[in-house]
């Protein structure tokens, strides 16, 4: 564990869709990823309930061009 600790900013969070199936996902830090086995992932949650966090593959989503 490193004894220092990262600077906290404020974001605002960024929305990102699926292009697949077009969910809309949140995301409150779009640097902060995670890396397992080589995949890069992000922690995003839907806009109408953001006490539950998923990771989602970074890849998979698109940035939104609209805002919210």
């Amino acid at each position: 564990m490193s004894k220092y600790k990262k600077p906290t900013v404020n974001l605002k969070p960024v929305m990102l869709v699926n292009p697949l199936n077009s969910d809309v996902w949140m995301c409150s830090d779009y640097s902060n990823t995670k890396d397992i086995d080589g995949v890069v992932y992000l922690t995003v949650y839907r806009p109408e309930n953001s006490n539950r966090t998923f990771l989602m593959r970074k890849d998979a989503l698109k940035l939104s061009s609209k805002g919210f």
